[in-house]
């Protein structure tokens, strides 16, 4: 068992502080130098009880820290599958932005900023052609290796003239 001046120490190496500066915060070091201090807390580290405890909450950190393909794809797709009717509705010619309390947590995943500005509220979200391309190249529509595109299926896509889509959408065309 640890003393609690023991514990400390091992919680401050674990977050990140130098066996010195883990062992003055843990410890009465007023009249040591540095080079005592950094004897003291070399030698308390060797502890077998100390390490054991150290180890254990590496261990600890290290597990709350893994992050899986799996995670990092689903944020992936909230993002490229998010659209702008997720978090706002034109009605009358105005635009109403929805209550997040009503979003899903995978729309709300794809939100990288709402502010309100002089104009209103501002809804930004991540970028979604980033992440369609990180999902193309994860299953296979492009060549990993090169990241060559000219192994990306052809997809037809059809242009048309928005310069009437105000007046388009007022008549329901």
């Amino acid at each position: 068992m640890l003393t609690p001046k023991q514990e400390k120490y091992v919680k401050n190496l674990v977050s990140g502080m130098s066996q010195r500066k883990a062992y003055k915060k843990a410890f009465d070091v007023k009249d040591m130098s540095d080079k005592n201090i950094d004897c003291k807390a070399s030698k308390l580290l060797k502890n077998r009880e100390v390490r054991a405890r150290y180890n254990e909450l590496i261990e600890r950190a290290a597990n709350r820290a893994v992050i899986k393909a799996e995670d990092i794809l689903a944020e992936y797709k909230a993002i490229a599958f998010a659209n702008g009717t997720d978090f706002a509705e034109v009605k009358d010619n105005t635009v109403y932005i929805k209550n997040t309390d009503s979003l899903d947590e995978d729309k709300k995943k794809a939100i990288s900023l709402i502010e309100t500005t002089k104009f209103g509220i501002n809804v930004r979200t991540h970028d979604k052609m980033k992440a369609l391309e990180a999902l193309s190249k994860y299953v296979g529509l492009y060549d990993n290796k090169s990241n060559d595109k000219a192994h990306v299926p052809l997809i037809n896509v059809k242009i048309v003239d928005n310069s009437n889509l105000k007046e388009n959408m007022k008549e329901g065309k």
